[in-house]
């Protein structure tokens, strides 16, 4: 229960929320470094192990499997027993699974640690939109969810450029460099996992750098009265919100998994490119999608100030999935005549589809109230599916556009364009106004409280 704060009105806030964005958007860049660093590397492991292209496209599935599958369990977990616990927990086996990457011995082994490295991350996003949820005030949460997925896709963006860096050493020393990469990844992230634990906290009231007038406008629209009500496990599943809502994301992750499994193979046998070229422009995408995140963000907060939740949130999701769908085919006509102008429509459709991440994940937290690290889990399990089911659909097509020695990767944007289309269309059935994890007795309850659910 919150009591009341009694703040002077001369008294100046401290920032300290800002502290622990920090301390997500760190956490989320690790995220991504560790996921999408495999991607650049796969043909020396392909090589190394002697994985057929088609067999590797299940390497991809196997993590995004594992991840999805655990999303729900530990984002629940960390509405039971806090953030803080779940994510240091979560931080320490996506590194340890990290580092065994590069001991794999073989196309099985591959799998079952990127199956466990997927089990081990899952529920990360969810736990920092939690937290979010506890650290910031409903005015600042799209931008707080923004700036999280910002530093995830700038993560991807340098993945490719660093993961080669870290094999070089071990190259010169006549020794498997993707192996020596993953050991050192895992390790470095050791020392992030270790200041997170010591400062961070799951609520503002418990970091004690926090003052009486941040508390205060953190905690603005939370009454004394409020408590914990269970959660309704029949109202959120029942919900059509919910599953428009996952649905929406499942035909998201479908279309964005382009940029983590198969860009480099795209920008190498269709737009021709090699080297350092090769690994520079396989991360710029991400970097784009990271500015669509930070401006889809700062969007999304000033949207609902000026047309309410319902359209603040959800006419920005259909445009930005529109837009990112549009581009992806223009980039496929262009392919042939002009490899540039279709790297940059490319590009484009990373920066406009990833202005709704923040809409998204501050969503959840509209309609998932206390329980939105549930919720949030809800929609990453079933938008995960997407990254499971794409990776060996567009590997089919390749092979089936071209030939076995040479894949036309080209033809599999009609596949990721045709999944944000489909997203974008998703967004016309999805009501943020409603919290949706209360049944009727709990929601009247809490209203006599006054707490706002609609």
């Amino acid at each position: 229960m919150n009591i009341p704060l009694q703040v002077p009105t001369d008294a100046r806030a401290t920032k300290i929320r800002f502290v622990a964005l920090a301390w997500f958007c760190s956490l989320s860049m690790i995220t991504y470094i560790d996921r999408v660093c495999i991607m650049q590397v796969q043909d020396d492991i392909k090589r190394d192990l002697g994985i057929s292209e088609e067999l590797f496209s299940w390497v991809f599935s196997a993590f995004a499997l594992a991840y999805a599958m655990f999303e729900v369990p530990t984002g629940w977990l960390g509405d039971k027993f806090g953030a803080r616990k779940v994510l240091i927990r979560i931080v320490l086996c996506w590194l340890a699974f990290t580092a065994l990457t590069g001991l794999a011995w073989g196309f099985i082994s591959l799998l079952i640690i990127r199956f466990m490295f997927g089990l081990g991350e899952a529920g990360a996003y969810p736990n920092m939109a939690r937290g979010a949820r506890s650290w910031f005030p409903f005015e600042e949460r799209g931008r707080a969810q923004g700036m999280i997925w910002t530093f995830g896709r700038w993560g991807g963006a340098i993945a490719p450029v660093l993961i080669v860096a870290l094999t070089q050493p071990f190259i010169w020393l006549e020794l498997p460099g993707w192996r020596g990469a993953f050991v050192v990844l895992g390790f470095l992230g050791l020392i992030g996992v270790w200041g997170f634990s010591r400062w961070y906290r799951d609520t503002p009231r418990e970091q004690p750098a926090v003052n009486q007038a941040e508390l205060a406008w953190i905690e603005g629209h939370q009454t004394a009265g409020e408590k914990p009500a269970p959660l309704s496990w029949p109202a959120m599943l029942s919900s059509p919100t919910l599953w428009s809502l996952s649905f929406m994301y499942f035909c998201s992750n479908s279309g964005w998994s382009f940029f983590i499994t198969y860009i480099s193979s795209y920008l190498k046998a269709d737009l021709r490119l090699s080297g350092w070229s090769l690994h520079l422009a396989s991360g710029l995408p991400l970097l784009m999608g990271g500015v669509g995140c930070i401006l889809g963000g700062l969007f999304t907060d000033r949207m609902v100030h000026v047309l309410g939740r319902r359209w603040g949130r959800t006419l920005q999701g259909l445009v930005a999935y529109a837009a990112g769908g549009c581009f992806f085919l223009i980039a496929l006509q262009l392919t042939e005549t002009n490899s540039l102008l279709a790297f940059g429509f490319v590009c484009l459709a990373s920066l406009v589809k990833d202005g709704a991440m923040a809409a998204s994940w501050a969503t959840t937290l509209d309609i998932g109230h206390r329980y939105s690290g549930t919720v949030a889990g809800m929609m990453n399990t079933i938008g995960n599916l997407g990254t499971v089911v794409s990776p060996p659909i567009v590997a089919w097509l390749a092979r089936i556009a071209g030939t076995e020695e040479a894949p036309n990767w080209s033809v599999s944007l009609y596949y990721y364009a045709g999944m944000f289309f489909v997203a974008s269309i998703c967004w016309f059935f999805i009501n943020p106004r409603r919290v949706i994890v209360y049944d009727a007795a709990n929601r009247e309850a809490l209203r006599a409280q006054g707490v706002v659910l609609e």
